[in-house]
């Protein structure tokens, strides 16, 4: 009886993974449906997963919706890149005091309604930002804060192992929001540095995770979790 338990197991597992490999089992269902039928607040506030719940927070307190809403391209950030801001707030502070915490009430604190809004208002954009307008040495947008500048690029990804069989034959492009500080930054040893060698002239490069989002107000662009909120701004947070 073992021995038949154990072949039908041989044989299921073989059949799963002959089918894995073919290329049948390999599905292009097409291109998604970018398109909304919603404002760009309602699509954030309304998201399965509350990925940004906090975001939306920020958004009510800074009674910034009119704004969201009538800016052309948003670079959301997620929850996780606010948290982070809020982790390396706390870990400053902690080295002044130890036992003090910064939350998201020390935030609300903290932040003005205006402050708010300044600090989204470098992740929202007069003109329609999209990836078929867009390549790798990339084009300047003025934000809706007076002052900052992006650079945003379309880049293919440097990774060979998505060309690793020829199923894939070219390799993917990601969108980046750029601060650029001083100058643009340039690739030397595979790490990207300041051309003058100045360390705190780093540019802030954010990876997109999801792009062209069309809400019934704008384009939507939805930043990377690893991103730090705020960072683009000049403030002293490092």
């Amino acid at each position: 009886m073992k021995n038949i338990i154990k072949f039908c197991f041989a044989t299921c597992l073989s059949l799963v993974i002959f089918s894995a490999c073919t290329k049948d089992t390999i599905i292009d269902g097409g291109v998604s449906n970018p398109k909304v039928n919603m404002t760009t607040y309602e699509y954030l506030k309304s998201h399965p997963r509350g990925l940004f719940d906090t975001l939306i927070m920020i958004i009510d307190k800074g009674q910034m919706v009119d704004l969201v809403n009538t800016q052309k391209t948003f670079f959301a950030p997620t929850d996780y890149s606010i948290n982070a801001y809020i982790t390396l707030r706390q870990s400053l502070i902690r080295k002044v005091d130890e036992r003090k915490n910064y939350t998201l009430d020390s935030l609300f604190k903290e932040f003005t309604p205006q402050m708010l809004r300044d600090s989204m208002s470098v992740y929202l954009f007069r003109e329609e930002i999209k990836r078929e307008n867009l390549d790798a040495t990339g084009k300047t947008f003025s934000s809706a804060l007076a002052g900052y500048s992006f650079l945003i690029t379309l880049e293919e990804h440097a990774n060979d192992d998505y060309n690793a069989g020829g199923l894939i034959p070219e390799r993917p492009k990601f969108m980046y929001y750029n601060r650029v500080i001083g100058e643009r930054d340039v690739l030397s040893a595979g790490q990207l540095k300041d051309p003058t060698g100045t360390a705190n002239l780093l540019d802030v490069k954010a990876q997109c995770q999801t792009t062209g989002i069309l809400t019934n107000t704008g384009v939507l662009h939805v930043i990377n979790n690893s991103h730090t909120w705020v960072r683009s701004l000049k403030l002293n947070i490092n």
